[in-house]
């Protein structure tokens, strides 16, 4: 007679794993909250456009608006949205404003104006809303990023001091601090000094400007450099990290322009996260199309003029040849770093010196399902 022990013995292992398939979904699978990669733009006084790609079968998402990203502070939505892109009335709401999308589940992805509405600071923006590898997005309302705080107005005060920040983290160099100081009104935040870049120890001048014009003026043939104070001053990009990794948010990284010493932070802060670097790269762009605005170059050029102490104002070429960001310029660091260290995890781990119990509370903090 023949031994079938084997065919049932067999079949105890495959059965359990079948079911396993049947009840688990591939791992590229869609969200399952009815919502996936939301985008929000103010298209109007009180208006606002949202777009997403629907996440289920079900097409009627219910739409809230709040005052905070982790709770619904509203009984009763303002809106189903069943078609994308749609337009969205907020009459009469001053304040930053979170919306909720719910599915009909129950599940619910939020959203929100990516660059904040203030008067003094063009370039101060929120790094929420960004989906990592593994699909969970960057929590709203955490870390911001931004140019220089020395201009900013009463009202724009009263719209930040409505966002609890509890941390300030400059990373300009004190002749750029004493020149163009921050003199916050209300209850002011920790303020935390983290030079970086090859200004640490002075004030940009009329003269540096004249050779970053040369330079960037000057016909390249070869590759285009990446930041060296990426290496070089990664300890210092370390010192943020640990203090959010430590709950110290909400919390506002800033340099003089927003773009290059910021930029680098906020692309070291996403891919700790899991952003794609296609996605942190498009984060970095992003200066351009906030400083470089129609509506917006005029106080670009203001700044330019006290951050170098110029005597007079820069033509609009010039303001666009210094304050343009390069794709290149990013990516050529971020290649620095993984050739320099074998990895970028390896960076983090040495140059950075973030620790993997840090790491993986800056996730378990900002990023949510």
């Amino acid at each position: 007679m023949r031994d079938t022990g084997w065919a049932f013995r067999l079949i105890a292992v495959i059965a359990p794993v079948a079911i396993l398939a049947v009840l688990l979904p591939p791992l590229n699978a869609p969200s399952d909250l009815g919502v996936d990669n939301p985008t929000c733009e103010r298209v109007g006084p009180g208006t606002y456009r949202i777009d997403f790609q629907f996440a289920g079968d079900r097409k009627d998402i219910e739409v809230f608006a709040s005052a905070r990203p982790d709770r619904i502070d509203s009984a009763l939505p303002l809106t189903i949205i069943r078609e994308v892109p749609a337009d969205i009335h907020v009459p009469d709401r001053s304040g930053r404003i979170y919306f909720h999308l719910r599915a009909p589940s129950g599940a619910t992805r939020v959203v929100a104006v990516r660059r904040l509405p203030l008067e003094g600071a063009k370039n101060f923006r929120d790094l929420g809303g960004y989906r990592s590898s593994d699909g969970r997005y960057v929590r709203w309302g955490l870390v911001y990023r931004s140019g220089y705080l020395a201009d900013l107005t009463k009202s724009d005060y009263a719209y930040l001091n409505g966002l609890g920040i509890r941390l300030v983290c400059d990373l300009r160099a004190e002749g750029e601090r004493l020149r163009s100081p921050t003199r916050w009104t209300g209850s002011p935040p920790e303020f935390l000094s983290v030079p970086i870049g090859p200004n640490r120890d002075g004030t940009l001048t009329a003269d540096d400007l004249k050779r970053r014009l040369v330079a960037l003026n000057a016909p390249s043939n070869g590759p285009i450099a990446g930041y060296d104070f990426a290496i070089k001053n990664a300890q210092q990009f370390g010192k943020i990290l640990e203090r959010i990794a430590d709950g110290e948010v909400p919390a506002v990284e800033h340099c003089s322009s927003g773009k290059d010493r910021t930029g680098v932070f906020s692309a070291i802060l996403l891919t700790i996260l899991g952003v794609p670097r296609d996605t942190v790269i498009e984060d970095y762009l992003l200066t351009d199309r906030y400083l470089l605005a129609p509506d917006s170059l005029e106080s670009t050029r203001a700044q330019l003029q006290k951050i170098f102490g110029l005597s007079e104002p820069l033509d609009d070429a010039s303001v666009k040849a210094i304050m343009t960001v390069k794709p290149q310029t990013l990516e050529a660091t971020l290649d620095v770093i993984t050739a320099t260290y074998g990895s970028f995890d390896r960076y983090v781990r040495d140059a950075v010196q973030l620790s993997d119990g840090d790491r993986a509370l800056l996730r378990e903090r900002l990023l949510e399902p």
